[in-house]
Parts: C-alpha cells; structure tokens; sequence
C-alpha cells in the first residue's frame, strides 16, 4: 500500500472542518477539543501526526506519545495506537479524558473516547 503525499493535507482540511462544525453528528460529537487531556493517535508518520495537530489546532504537546512511540518503533500499523495507549496509561494521571484516532485504507478515520481509570 503506498500514500498519496495529499493524504496529510486532506487530513487536516477535513479535522479543520469536524472541529468547526463540532455537532452531534461530527468526529467530536459536540465536545471542543480542551475536553480531552489525552490524543491517542495512531503515529503511522511523522506528516500524518503534524496533519492531526494542526488540523483539531493542538499543543506542542498532546502528540508526545505518539510521536515518542513512532521515534522508538516506527509505523507498526495496526498495533501501533495500541502502544501509543500502553504509554499513556503509564504515564497519565488517572481519571484523564482521552480521545482516540487512527487511519486506515481510503483515508477511513476511526475514534473513539476513553477515560483513564481513576
């Protein structure tokens, strides 16, 4: 499977666009971004992971796991978020709101929330 080298740039248009339109219906399901402590995103490359960023308008920070998990093992494809998880639940503090996000074929997008248990 190869990527077109539009894929990052789709990806932030389309974040842009959830994050403005933030209803029921959207990616966030009518929460902001500043409800969530935690972005578990799956670190597939270093432009997939600047698109997130810059597409829902994070922090410096809010990627550190998933760019720390892609620095020390690289794309692993689909375990990949689940390593990114395991650091976080390492080292968050409890009760922490986290969102979820990886990428598939077809530019496919799957979320999902969690919460630290306390």
């Amino acid at each position: 499977m190869s990527l077109s080298g539009e894929v990052p740039q789709q990806i932030t248009k389309a974040l842009r666009h959830e994050a403005t339109r933030n209803d029921d219906g959207g990616i966030l399901r009518g929460q902001h971004k500043d409800d969530f402590d935690l972005w578990a995103v799956h670190a597939g490359g270093r432009t997939i992971l600047d698109a997130v960023e810059q597409g829902l308008d994070l922090g410096p920070e809010a990627l550190r796991w998933s760019r720390n998990v892609l620095r020390d093992f690289g794309n692993m494809s689909s375990a990949t978020l689940m390593f990114v998880l395991g650091r976080i639940m390492q080292d968050a503090p409890p009760s922490s709101n986290g969102f979820g996000m990886a990428f598939g074929p077809g530019l496919v997008a799957e979320t999902f929330r969690f919460t630290l248990a306390g």
